[in-house]
Parts: structure tokens; C-alpha cells; sequence
């Protein structure tokens, strides 16, 4: 599936490949926005520490810019912390919603298996490890 009409996946590596070595302007690294705690860091530590692969920010169509916070491409299972849902933060406001369905549907419409979590699933002690767990029973269901 390609969002450009007539385009198919040869089309747009063929583009890729023409346009890797094109010279761009350094601009350094773009700074994250520290609000609070870094989850996907800490679910990731905790899939580290239970020995399950996986990759963070993991770009899942080449002609989107949509990434996974985690995914196990192998087993096509994506992982999405969603956090601002009780600040009013992007994932509640109407574009980020409306962005976040689309890519969802997309992910779904590609065979990935969606796992989304919330700032209440870290209400209790080693919260973690309990999504790590739930995401290597699934690794090991399939």
C-alpha cells in the first residue's frame, strides 16, 4: 500500500535509494521534551532485563513518518505509551487523536498486533514488568 496513486514499493525504494547520499545540512539533534519519567524507556529496560528483542522508535511504513515507541518487528507487535491522557497532552487533542487513529489503522491494516498503555497502567509497583510480561506472553503465544 502506497499513499502515492500508481506508486509501488519498488517506486519508492528506487526514490530512497536516489536520494541517500544527497547532501543535508547538519542541524544537530533535535531535543526531546522532558515533561516527566521516560516510560518507554523504562518498558524497554524491563523487555531488555526478560530478554525479549526489540527495537524503540521504529519506523513501520517507508513512505510515512509514523514510528512504534516499541516494536518487535519479527513478531510484528508494536507497543504505544500513551502519555498526556489525563494532562490534556497531544494523544487527547483533536489532531494528535485523529493522527494517532490513522496510524493505528495502519499498523493494523499492515497484520501488526497493537499494544497501547497509559500512564495509569504505572500505578503500581514494577508496572514494567508487568507489560513486559504481557508483551513476551504474546511473543510466545504467536
Amino acid at each position: 500500500m502506497s499513499r502515492f496513486p500508481g506508486w509501488t514499493m519498488k517506486d519508492i525504494e528506487r526514490l530512497a535509494d536516489q536520494t541517500k547520499n544527497i547532501p543535508t545540512k547538519k542541524l544537530g539533534k533535535i531535543p526531546q521534551q522532558k515533561d516527566g519519567p521516560d516510560y518507554v524507556g523504562m518498558i524497554s529496560s524491563a523487555l531488555t532485563a526478560l530478554k525479549v528483542k526489540h527495537e524503540r522508535e521504529y519506523k513501520f511504513l517507508h513512505d510515512r513518518r509514523f514510528r512504534f515507541d516499541i516494536a518487535l518487528p519479527k513478531n510484528k507487535i508494536a507497543v504505544e505509551f500513551e502519555g498526556g491522557v489525563f494532562t490534556g497532552g497531544r494523544h487527547t487533542r483533536g489532531k494528535g487523536y485523529a493522527n494517532d487513529a490513522k496510524k493505528y489503522n495502519l499498523a493494523v491494516m499492515h497484520g501488526w498486533k497493537l499494544l497501547r498503555y497509559t500512564t495509569a497502567d504505572t500505578n503500581e509497583v514494577n508496572w514494567e514488568y508487568r507489560i513486559a510480561s504481557e508483551i513476551k506472553e504474546l511473543v510466545e503465544s504467536d
